[in-house]
């Protein structure tokens, strides 16, 4: 018997269990790392800024964005874009300010309540890119702007890129200066109520009630009012009575009056060139500069120069954003990791579509298609 041969079987046998063991603790590595950094890369794409922005300052609850990292002299941007709403869902953070491409008013309210107790916040600057929406979250910012400036005497500069309509004009009215990037759109100063359809005898209904089209023997007529009585009031099936449409269109012209007025007193505007000359048209800068909606037209950075010099820190400031909640980078990761990613998306988009909804059967400072809310809020429609 060749005593070699019997030593090789155990050595080959180690051999291959000490390879193997080896491996499992390289791979083990190899995934960890890749998991740490697939999770700053999810922080980072969730938070939409760069990854030297990640950089936090802990005591003060805020996030460095740009300027001087070592100053003490703080402008806090706040973000105000897509539809406007009011408080988030239950299941949301109070703390949210944003999500979904919708921005709750009072979120941004509470926000505001906190920067005015911190001594180191010398400006806001509020980056406005939205289309407006309901009244009171509007409305809610709109207060929250006013008591900060109340209480501490420090400056708000609203910024528009892009787009500021009707509720967001609301929102941001009351700034001490209001500026726009180049090629936005500012105005759209009017009230939208419910879009109510009738379907005349209606004959055949495919794959459910609305759900794969209606076949009627005298057409559909979709009425749309510019601001009820009967609890079933949007019933597709009977036509809205007059009183009802009275009631609505009541409704949608008090709460214009008080857009107008609104405006005339925070922009110094005179409450009949808004009426009559401005209507709800959405304006271009020179335009809206023009009747005094804007101060004029500035880039980004020359916008921030601009709040620095209101608020008298000159170069010496690092703009901030609040810090969002510390989990969230780690919460996606461990649901992409298990696979609850996309069940938790789709409860997301489910819940918000339902707040959506809502929206579109109130009225709205909003400039658009009621009907196409839950797209502009991130989820399609509902079929």
């Amino acid at each position: 018997m060749d005593v070699s041969k019997f030593w090789k079987i155990p050595l080959k046998i180690f051999g291959m269990t000490f390879f193997a063991f080896v491996s499992f603790f390289v791979l083990l590595f190899l995934f960890t790392t890749f998991f740490i950094s697939a999770g700053i890369g999810v922080g980072a794409m969730f938070g939409r800024k760069d990854l030297t922005e990640l950089v936090t300052t802990e005591e003060l609850n805020y996030t460095f964005v740009s300027g001087k990292r070592d100053s003490k002299n703080l402008l806090v941007t706040l973000p105000v874009e897509g539809i406007i709403l009011g408080s988030p869902p239950q299941d949301i953070s109070a703390s949210t300010m944003v999500w979904f491409n919708a921005t709750y008013g009072y979120s941004i309210q509470k926000v505001l309540e906190k920067a005015s107790d911190d001594n180191q916040v010398k400006g806001i600057f509020l980056h406005v890119q939205s289309p407006g929406g309901t009244i009171f979250g509007s409305m809610a910012i709109h207060e929250g702007i006013k008591s900060f400036q109340k209480t501490t005497g420090k400056p708000v500069l609203a910024y528009i890129e892009g787009l500021s309509a009707s509720g967001a004009v609301m929102a941001m009215a009351g700034a001490d200066a209001i500026y726009a990037d180049y090629g936005s759109y500012v105005g759209s100063i009017g009230v939208l109520g419910a879009a109510l359809t009738y379907f005349d005898e209606p004959t055949a209904i495919e794959g459910g009630i609305l759900g794969g089209g209606i076949v009627t023997r005298s057409g559909i007529e979709r009425t749309v009012i510019s601001a009820g009585r009967g609890k079933d009031l949007g019933n597709p099936f009977r036509r809205a009575t007059d009183e009802e449409l009275n009631n609505l269109q009541k409704g949608a012209d008090i709460e214009y009056d008080n857009f107008v007025r609104h405006v005339a007193e925070n922009r110094n505007i005179s409450e009949a060139v808004i009426r009559e000359r401005m209507g709800a048209q959405i304006f271009d800068n020179q335009t809206a500069r023009d009747f005094g909606l804007i101060d004029g037209t500035l880039n980004r950075k020359e916008a921030l120069a601009k709040l620095a010099e209101m608020a008298g820190v000159g170069e010496t400031f690092q703009l901030v954003r609040p810090r969002r909640a510390p989990t969230r980078m780690w919460q996606e990761l461990l649901f992409s990791m298990t696979g609850r990613l996309s069940a938790d998306s789709a409860s997301q988009a489910a819940r918000h579509r339902h707040v959506c909804l809502d929206a579109s059967r109130m009225p709205m400072a909003y400039y658009g298609d009621i009907q196409t809310l839950c797209a502009d809020c991130g989820v399609q429609a509902p079929d």
